[in-house]
């Protein structure tokens, strides 16, 4: 009785061991993407209501999926297309002083971040208690953004 519940375990045994498969971890693979992109001079758009610019840039390759699933860099590219390009990832914060006349400056904060969504990004660009000088818009501004899905 022994002997045949043993060659029965024994069976048994073989046949899971014989079912199994060796699966090895493939490594992941990513796809990554650059969407280089610039602002020009007369691109920004003021909102009145909340005192800030913005461009709104369409790009296709954030669909649906990318955007659910994928992540994102994005920064201020500074001479762009030369030996001293570098960049700054958003949000970026720069501090600047605006003479008012010879013995006072106002110092201000002017911030530039981003928000993405499904086939676009916008670009913001505000200045800290919401001033600008009279006729004041942004300069050409490059941005550079890494998508990773």
């Amino acid at each position: 009785m022994k002997k045949g519940l043993f060659i029965s375990l024994l069976v048994c045994l073989v046949m899971v061991f014989a079912g199994c498969e060796s699966r090895t971890q493939e490594p992941c693979r990513f796809n990554k993407v650059n969407v280089d992109f610039s602002v020009p001079k007369g691109g920004w758009a003021y909102d009145t209501e909340n005192k800030w610019f913005s461009y709104y840039y369409h790009t296709p390759v954030i669909t649906a999926s990318v955007y659910d699933y994928g992540t994102w860099t994005m920064s201020h590219e500074y001479n762009p297309r030369t030996e001293n390009a570098y960049l700054i990832q958003l949000p970026e914060f720069q501090f600047y002083e605006l003479p008012i006349d010879e013995n006072t400056s106002y110092f201000y904060t002017q911030r530039i971040d981003y928000e993405v969504g499904v086939g676009y990004v916008r670009v913001y660009l505000t200045n800290s208690d919401y001033i600008y000088p009279d006729g004041w818009t942004p300069d050409e501004m490059y941005f550079h953004m890494q998508i990773t899905y």
